[in-house]
């Protein structure tokens, strides 16, 4: 077998050994060899975008043992992606406050958590020619600095910042007091308080996030009030802000109050509409099945309609 057949099988042995997360720096790399390559998490693609760039088979088996080396160590990362209510908080935090020390790289992932974390991984800036100088040489040629040196990945930056990170959002988070009035199963209530943050300006949005459950909404819902303190110093005892109480105080009662309307609307439908029979045996109803009028309204309703095969 050839030297170059060789290196070759070491080089598609080390392909197939990769996570998703090097894939993208890998792909990163070579994307500013060829702006034609994008970057994704798939190896098939990156086998196909080996083959479009015009680089020395040594020099990628280098970079492949590399990798790992200006990856973000999974327990900096595991934090971010544990629930949704953190990953919401981070991307909005990240993209208000930290893009300006790690500048995020575009990728073309479609998962909205992956789309960040690829993001960051794969953010660099690439380094001046008279700045290579500075840099490791390749141990088999002084000459010659290895690959992965020619770009700055910023690794010891990010994690200090994303550690900073962490600490700040588990100082503010909010305590659950403020927001036990927010009921997961009440997708009405869920509906109104995305409305009613989005009306405010202080809603979260993150890209390709798409709230499918009321576990979606409710997570959204309380990652932007956690949100709200993001300029806390570390340095200080943390105390939620007068402009965070206060609006999460009127928020409530807004939430208070439209109940009560509601719930005048709907006596006063059933006054001009049910005759009195009727009404009593709603009540009776609605009591024996522990739900509101409305919802047993609904519900007879639903029923007779899947009954009726309209």
């Amino acid at each position: 077998m050839s030297s170059d057949q060789t290196t070759k099988d070491k080089l598609l042995h080390k392909v197939n050994e990769l996570t998703e997360r090097e894939i993208a720096i890998f792909l990163s790399i070579l994307q500013f060899h060829n702006n034609e390559i994008i970057i994704i998490r798939n190896k098939d693609y990156l086998l196909r975008a080996i083959d479009q760039v015009n680089l020395d088979e040594e020099d990628l088996l280098d970079l492949l043992n590399d990798l790992k080396g200006v990856l973000l160590p999974q327990d900096n990362i595991d934090w971010i992606t544990k629930d949704l209510r953190t990953s919401l908080w981070f991307y909005n935090y990240y993209q208000e406050h930290l893009m300006p020390m790690i500048h995020f790289a575009s990728n073309d992932i479609s998962n909205y958590e992956d789309y960040l974390i690829t993001g960051i991984d794969c953010s660099f800036i690439l380094l001046e020619q008279n700045d290579q100088i500075n840099l490791p040489f390749d141990s088999n040629d002084s000459k010659k600095p290895r690959l992965i040196n020619r770009h700055n990945f910023y690794l010891e930056n990010k994690i200090k910042i994303i550690n900073n990170t962490k600490a700040l959002h588990h100082t503010i988070l909010t305590e659950n007091k403020y927001i036990d009035w927010i009921d997961v199963k009440n997708t009405d209530q869920l509906y109104w308080a995305t409305d009613y943050l989005r009306k405010a300006g202080m809603l979260i949005g993150a890209k390709l996030f798409l709230a499918q459950t009321n576990e979606d909404m409710f997570a959204r819902v309380c990652a932007s009030l956690d949100a709200m303190d993001n300029f806390h110093n570390l340095n200080l005892q943390y105390i939620p802000t007068a402009h965070k109480k206060y609006f999460i105080s009127s928020m409530r009662k807004a939430w208070s109050q439209k109940k009560f309307r509601d719930k005048k609307d709907v006596e006063a439908a059933q006054d001009l509409l049910l005759t009195r029979k009727a009404k009593k045996q709603l009540s009776e109803l609605s009591r024996a099945y522990g739900i509101s009028s409305v919802e047993m309204l609904t519900d007879i309703i639903e029923t007779a309609h899947q009954t009726a095969n309209i």
